[in-house]
């Protein structure tokens, strides 16, 4: 379908908030309405819009309920001049069937009802019923980790206050032992951590230690325009995973960058909780880095902070292993 639809469409992607001038062109575009992201909007070769995602029941977003999947049609079907009838037919074949597919995995699933209406909330602006309507599907036994990837809860990781009273609810409720710590459209190389939590003395394993981590963005920011100098405090990009009976978990992100301007070589923080334990607080390195001199890989060892090195895994993803080493006291 991708040929499909390169012979009618040039899809360009606006960043809201790393794109320069990005914010202004999609407020432009956009106007007044509001109803969350991702918004969509086809315009004329003059740049006229000649239709958005905005439906008869609000925006349809990423289309994945009937009537969003609905409107998403009728927008290819108002601009298609190539596009066939036969291969607009496969597109709505396999939309439909991909959008069942991916609503009966969520709706299977117990509080999968309160999660549906915080992604709801948040399309609507109502943040505050969003991060209740969260709660209460924690509570029902969601899995709501998933609030960190889901592109629909977007605007809760974007807004500083908001992200930390999600970073809060994640704290009480997760209990998993994987973890996406980003959604699909996160700028990045995509790394896979696959970590452990043991004693510093024994190896033996730590189980059931929760992990806190974070780490900037492909731009080097723990928030926008915000790097080291105050950013880490609520970075925009963090995770609470859970390991299991043997200390195991899996966190997929991506590699971060370094602080701009600097020679710091990139790094992954995290904070760790386990049972009879200080908490402990630390870092690890990547091997690949270039920052990451003989020195500094000298210092690190000394210090104990672990040094990832990247193999390619199954799914054609840099998978690491991560070792915390947690000291008795």
């Amino acid at each position: 379908m991708r040929t499909a639809f390169e012979r009618d469409y040039v899809v360009v992607r606006i960043d809201i908030e790393r794109m320069q001038g990005g914010a202004e062109l999609a407020g432009e575009l956009r106007g007044e309405r509001d109803g969350g992201i991702p918004w969509m909007v086809i315009l004329d070769a003059d740049g006229a819009a000649r239709i958005t995602s905005d439906g008869p029941e609000g925006n349809c977003g990423c289309p994945a309920r009937p009537h969003e999947v609905d409107h998403f049609l009728a927008m290819v079907d108002a601009t298609r001049e190539h596009m066939s009838d036969e291969e607009r037919a496969i597109l709505e074949r396999e939309l439909r069937a991909f959008a069942a597919g991916l609503l009966a995995g969520l709706e299977e699933r117990p509080g999968s009802a309160q999660y549906s209406a915080a992604r709801v909330h948040v399309l609507k602006g109502r943040f505050t019923e969003a991060l209740e309507s969260l709660e209460a599907a924690a509570k029902a036994g969601f899995g709501i980790e998933e609030a960190l990837s889901d592109p629909a809860l977007h605007l809760l990781r974007t807004d500083p206050d908001r992200r930390l009273e999600l970073k809060q609810l994640l704290e009480r409720h997760t209990g998993a032992h994987h973890v996406t710590m980003v959604d699909p459209y996160e700028p990045g190389r995509r790394i896979r951590l696959a970590g452990r939590v043991v004693d510093a003395d024994s190896g033996a394993p730590l189980g059931g230690a929760r992990v806190y981590l974070f780490h900037t963005d492909a731009h080097g920011e723990y928030r926008p325009g915000v790097d080291a100098g105050g950013g880490a405090g609520n970075p925009r990009l963090f995770a609470f995973v859970v390991g299991d009976a043997d200390g195991a978990f899996t966190v997929d992100t991506i590699l971060p960058e370094r602080y701009p301007d600097t020679t710091i070589p990139r790094h992954v923080h995290y904070e760790v909780t386990a049972e009879g334990r200080a908490p402990f607080t630390g870092q690890c390195y990547f091997a690949e880095d270039p920052n990451l001199g003989d020195s500094a890989r000298r210092a690190a060892e000394e210090r104990g902070t672990p040094v990832v090195a990247f193999e390619r895994g199954a799914e054609m993803r840099s998978v690491g292993q991560l070792e915390i080493r947690v000291p008795a006291r």
